[in-house]
């Protein structure tokens, strides 16, 4: 079972990932760059990371392959949106301030509509109204049941589920492209945005690993291919 120790080691060790969004041009998959160098952001995504193919495989080749468990899910059975640093603020709101790009949001604007301007990395929208946007669960909450999370406790699931570091946990995206991608796993979609899937499998990777949660095997192979095209 996932502890909060072993979570936050996981996010500990996973904090300094971030890089330039770009495809087999890194020594290592988790090879730190400097972030005033990279930024906060890529062009396409709230999270910037360099992804090189052989360390990618590897980490894929590393995951727990596991048939799915596919009974018993329910989304209340993670609590999601909550204050879990206690600022005001939920982990909706919180991301969508964190991965705002004009710079002019703050707490203050919680519980309310907000202006700004996010990317969405899946269809590479740009948005400027925050009710136009979906917080999507990078690793689904049902992808996680099956994966392994059905046999954590609540208070782990709701960790989970409002995770705001790393960056790549939760994204905010265009309602459309998340209600598109639903709860399926990358064997059964991609991205509209090309340009995405080496860093979005990168991050699939990422989730799937620090949370300990298993690979089914047509996930696996699918994974295993577009980490090859990085």
């Amino acid at each position: 079972m996932l502890t909060f120790s072993r979570f936050a080691a996981a996010v500990a060790s996973a904090a300094v990932l971030l890089s330039a969004v770009s495809c087999g041009s890194a020594d290592d998959v988790l090879a730190p760059t400097d972030p005033e160098a990279s930024g906060r952001f890529s062009d396409l995504a709230p999270f910037a990371a360099e992804v090189d193919a052989a360390a990618l495989t590897s980490a894929i080749e590393a995951l727990p392959v596991a048939e799915e468990s596919g009974a018993g899910y329910d989304r209340s059975l993670f609590p999601h949106w909550s204050d879990a640093d206690g600022n005001g603020c939920d982990a909706r709101d919180d991301v969508l301030i964190a991965q705002d790009r004009s710079g002019a949001l703050s707490e203050a604007d919680c519980d309310a509509a907000m202006a700004g301007e996010w990317v969405s990395m899946y269809d590479g929208v740009t948005v400027t109204e925050s009710g136009e946007l979906d917080i999507d669960h990078f690793v689904p909450l049902k992808e996680a049941w099956d994966s392994g999370a059905g046999d954590w406790s609540t208070a782990d699931r709701e960790a989970f589920a409002n995770a705001l570091e790393p960056p790549w946990h939760l994204v905010a995206v265009t309602a459309s492209s998340n209600r598109s991608k639903s709860d399926q796993d990358p064997a059964e979609w991609m991205p509209e945005v090309r340009e995405v899937w080496c860093v979005y499998v990168w991050a699939w990777v990422q989730v799937k690993t620090e949370w300990g949660l298993s690979v089914d095997e047509a996930e696996a192979e699918a994974l295993l291919g577009y980490a090859a095209e990085c």
